[in-house]
């Protein structure tokens, strides 16, 4: 089982650093993309874009390693939850937008991206759940 969390710290590390990169290096099209939403306006969407990708950054790269894991698994859960809730309300609104996750997206496929999110919430809920358990054993706490 510590192959596998591993693994995935990797896998959704690497997912969560190239979507804060992507979203680093073109701050002005993530912040429309969350205009687009229509749930924020400015300043908030621009504030929004400048800390997002920072945030998806070092939670990416934290729960990569044991030590961290649980912290950054818990917020890249619930960040992702946040951004699902953004997007159901974007399909319930009918609006017809870009995700603004990665560069360079197409028009977002609703049920799909819901089902991808909710991947992810999954995966980050079963990170945080063994980070918390690795951290409370005897031998992570030096008590062995």
């Amino acid at each position: 089982m510590k192959a596998i969390i591993f693994l995935l710290g990797i896998a959704i590390g690497a997912l969560f650093i190239w979507s804060g990169v992507g979203k680093i290096k073109d701050p002005v099209s993530f912040a429309e993309a969350i205009r687009n939403y229509r749930i924020v306006g400015d300043p908030f969407a621009v504030v929004l874009a400048l800390l997002i990708p920072w945030v998806e950054l070092f939670a990416g790269i934290g729960v990569m390693w044991e030590k961290w894991r649980a912290g950054s698994a818990a917020i890249l859960a619930v960040s992702v939850l946040g951004f699902t809730a953004a997007i159901a309300s974007a399909w319930i609104r009918g609006l017809d937008i870009t995700c603004g996750c990665f560069a360079g997206e197409e028009m977002i496929n609703y049920p799909v991206k819901i089902a991808q999110n909710l991947g992810l919430i999954v995966v980050s809920l079963l990170l945080l759940r063994e980070g918390i358990r690795e951290s409370r054993s005897p031998v992570a706490n030096g008590s062995v």
